[in-house]
């Protein structure tokens, strides 16, 4: 069962069919595209795949992908979620509405995933990488108590092109 988290200011639960126009409008965003490994250009059968099919599935492989909600707006504000927690590492990631921005509910969610990550999914270690010049992602893993580790040269695949990244982690005791 997917379990629906709350932190400060956003809840985090199950995407349904209904999201697909929110997701769908969210990652028209520029930001969005390049930043993340959302296909680009985003179609509104990426939107339905994502919601149907994608996060569904990444909950039956053992990760889990949440919408973002802003508890004051019930808004869609983004997506998080963990993929392939091996060996106790949950590996994030996560999207922020262009709308949503600016006023941690990122960061919060961040902080929620995790903690759940840590007290429910017995995860030893959260992780997540950012483009260096990702400043904005950068300040939501700091905020959400995330340590910069080091680069990682030519780590990640966006747009066709290899680029360098930022780990940050977690770890329960943080």
């Amino acid at each position: 069962m997917q379990p629906e988290l709350t932190g400060a200011r956003v809840r985090l639960r199950p995407w349904t069919p209904a999201d697909a126009d929110a997701v769908f409008a969210a990652c028209q965003d520029p930001g969005i595209q390049q930043w993340t490994t959302v296909p680009s250009p985003y179609t509104r059968e990426d939107a339905v795949a994502y919601v149907s099919t994608v996060a569904p599935q990444a909950w039956d492989d053992g990760g889990a992908v949440f919408a973002v909600e802003d508890l004051a707006t019930g808004e869609i504000a983004g997506s998080i979620g963990a993929h392939g927690m091996v060996d106790g590492v949950a590996h994030i990631g996560y999207w922020t509405a262009a709308a949503a921005r600016g006023r941690g509910l990122t960061s919060d969610a961040l902080r929620t995933l995790t903690r759940w990550l840590f007290d429910e999914r017995g995860a030893a270690r959260a992780e997540l990488v950012v483009e260096p010049a990702n400043t904005a992602s950068i300040r939501v893993a700091e905020a959400a108590g995330f340590t910069a580790e080091g680069v990682l040269r030519q780590r990640l695949v966006l747009r066709g092109r290899r680029v360098d990244v930022v780990m940050y982690s977690r770890l329960p005791g943080d």
